[in-house]
């Protein structure tokens, strides 16, 4: 089964990184489809009284122009992605005029669009931020996503594996039913468990992440429960990855937090994490 990822792309270099992302963390690229993202802006608007024909043809020719240098956006990052590696047969293209907010539209687009992750680089990152402080957008992220997000600031071919932060919560699962699902097919990498403090040695969950993994066919040799939470585990992860070159992070989210952003952004873990995370991504489960 392919794995198919939804890419957030602007006409900022930056937002780059989530392509390059994919395109460094995975060997076989047969199996990895890719729908390349753009959430076209909105032209100004014209008020009531100052429409006229001139002005209703002024502003076709403003969303058509978006329209064009919208789509040669796309049409750049597909030459990109085919640079890095990626099939051209199994890159999409999509252009979505601007409905919510730029990061509403995207996070809408991958629940609707069942994809197996979304995926954003530096800037759509920096669109999180803005899009906390508009109540427009907000609404967006009142309901509970079936998607992981992938937050990608920067990638390095070279870095490797995924470290697992597991806590017994239902997000825990399911973040470890989607890196069995990713890493199945792709050898290259290991998965390391950090056991958080709540858990004991001998907790029945470890079992059950560990048959998760499994079911998804990873064979023992390639997963581990390697670390034990200690006080902070944000502060823990950052040396962990100061000494190791892990190329993901791995954690659901918890919290009594109403919506995405709140949890996002509030979690004693993800908070740190998404603040300082800068070598490796980090993925989430909402």
């Amino acid at each position: 089964m392919d794995r198919h990822f939804l890419i957030a792309v602007s006409n900022q270099k930056s937002a780059i990184f989530g392509i390059r992302f994919v395109a460094d963390f995975f060997t076989d690229k047969s199996l990895i489809k890719s729908t390349l993202f753009y959430s076209t802006p909105k032209p100004p608007a014209v008020w009531e009284e100052e429409k006229t024909l001139q002005t209703e043809l002024q502003q076709k020719d403003k969303e058509q122009k978006i329209a064009r240098e919208s789509l040669q956006t796309l049409e750049s990052a597909k030459k990109e992605s085919v640079l890095m590696g990626l099939l051209p047969e199994n890159i999409d293209l999509k252009v979505q005029p601007q409905e919510f907010s730029k990061v509403g539209d995207i996070i809408h687009e991958g629940e609707k669009g069942s994809y197996d992750a979304v995926v954003l680089g530096r800037r759509g990152l920096s669109m999180i931020e803005e899009a906390f402080e508009d109540s427009v957008s907000r609404s967006i992220f009142n309901d509970k996503f079936t998607f992981p997000l992938w937050l990608c600031r920067s990638s390095d071919p070279s870095r490797q594996n995924v470290l697992l932060y597991v806590d017994g919560s239902p997000s825990s699962f399911q973040m470890a039913d989607h890196v069995g699902f990713v890493l199945a097919l792709e050898d290259r990498h290991r998965v390391d468990l950090m056991i958080s403090s709540s858990l004991s040695d001998d907790s029945p969950e470890i079992d059950r992440y560990v048959e998760l993994l499994k079911s998804h066919g990873l064979p023992e040799d390639r997963f581990q429960v390697r670390w034990k939470e200690e006080i902070n585990p944000a502060r823990q992860i950052l040396k962990i990855l100061d000494k190791e070159p892990y190329a993901a992070v791995a954690l659901g989210r918890t919290g009594k937090e109403p919506n995405l952003l709140a949890r996002l952004f509030r979690g004693p873990v993800c908070s740190v994490l998404f603040s300082e995370l800068d070598r490796a991504a980090l993925w989430l489960c909402p």
